[in-house]
């Protein structure tokens, strides 16, 4: 048998899903989908993880625990305000690491910052004032990193990023627009800086807009996870506003990973 079925666990965000999210977890499958990801705002519902838990979904990821507009604007703040965002997510940590979640995925704006020394010191240094905490809870603080990179940042920058905060709790979350890579990409150079420092993988797409996951796309970066033995989560992020196109969403997944460890197991 030259295949076997995915190794990865696999998971929904909720991060661009529809507002009556309550509506759509009866219908996840457990059995394709053991996790979920959800947005910072979901921390403010009461008892959360157990809302998950009870559909059999693990919150595997918290995207953006700030509000975004505070995680972007650190660079230039007054002390004593970088001090209470500190504390902040601080609080915000502890909630999540008793979820238990291990992971948190923040926009720091890095993107803007690679090209700006005094700004990507800044940010680096918040976040080596953050590690403690990190550490304390187990949390993984994952960097979003969006393939294809939009210029003038590049994933050389991200890495060197990263690597300059020196501490290992410090990953990347490697944002996949599918439908915005050209054919001719090679799929394994897009990845060659984040292969070794991925925490998380998302495919975020638009299916209200026509574009779909289909078997063909999945098959292609699978190939490319196997090969660099990326062994950790795969979010699947289709931004829908309804829920019942969620649902069926969620469920024409579900059948296409079915089909797909069907094939995989059966080649020779």
């Amino acid at each position: 048998m030259k295949n076997k079925r995915l190794v990865n666990k696999l998971g929904i965000s909720y991060v661009y899903g529809p507002e009556d999210w309550e509506a759509t977890l009866e219908h996840i499958n457990p059995k394709v989908f053991s996790c979920a990801e959800i947005p910072g705002e979901f921390l403010d519902v009461k008892n959360i993880s157990d809302e998950f838990k009870s559909a059999g979904l693990d919150i595997i990821n918290v995207k953006e625990p700030l509000p975004l507009p505070v995680a972007r604007s650190i660079y230039g703040q007054d002390r004593k305000i970088v001090d209470k965002i500190k504390k902040q997510l601080g609080l915000l940590l502890k909630i999540i690491s008793g979820f238990p979640c291990s992971n948190v995925s923040i926009d720091f704006g890095i993107d803007l910052a690679v090209t700006n020394q005094e700004k990507k010191n800044s940010l680096i240094g918040f976040i080596k004032e953050m590690t403690p905490a990190l550490h304390k809870e187990g949390i993984c603080l994952c960097i979003p990193s969006r393939i294809p990179m939009p210029p003038p940042a590049t994933s050389e920058d991200y890495f060197t990023f990263l690597k300059e905060t020196m501490y290992g709790g410090i990953r990347f979350s490697a944002d996949i627009y599918p439908h915005e890579i050209q054919k001719s990409a090679n799929l394994a150079d897009l990845l060659r800086w984040y292969r070794f420092d991925m925490n998380i993988v998302r495919f975020i797409y638009e299916p209200e807009a026509g574009n779909l996951l289909v078997e063909k796309i999945i098959a292609n970066w699978f190939e490319v996870f196997e090969k660099i033995s990326y062994r950790g989560p795969v979010i699947f992020c289709p931004k829908i506003s309804t829920s019942a196109h969620f649902i069926r969403e969620c469920s024409r997944l579900a059948e296409l990973v079915r089909t797909f460890n069907s094939g995989r197991a059966t080649e020779k």
